[in-house]
């Protein structure tokens, strides 16, 4: 493998769709050294990619449960003022 796949970690995710982009296009055109090493790549970014979608899904459920709560706080502290 090359140094890119242990530079994954370390690039953006526009940078890791771009990788992705050229990955497929170069296992469909590319030399036969490039088509084996797109081959063995697209799986490596795949993966980072979706870690990193699954990561943002739960920040944001995580932001929408800490706002819920925050409201029902509000609320709560709201009626007991009331009463």
């Amino acid at each position: 493998m090359t140094e890119i796949d242990q530079r994954i970690p370390d690039l953006s995710d526009k940078e890791l769709e771009s990788l992705q982009a050229n990955a497929v296009r170069l296992k469909e055109s590319g030399t036969p050294r490039q088509r084996e090493q797109a081959e063995s790549l697209l799986p490596l970014v795949g993966a980072a990619l979706e870690e990193r979608r699954a990561a943002k899904v739960e920040a944001q459920a995580e932001t929408r449960r800490a706002a819920v709560e925050k409201r029902a706080v509000a609320k709560k502290a709201a009626k007991a003022k009331a009463e």
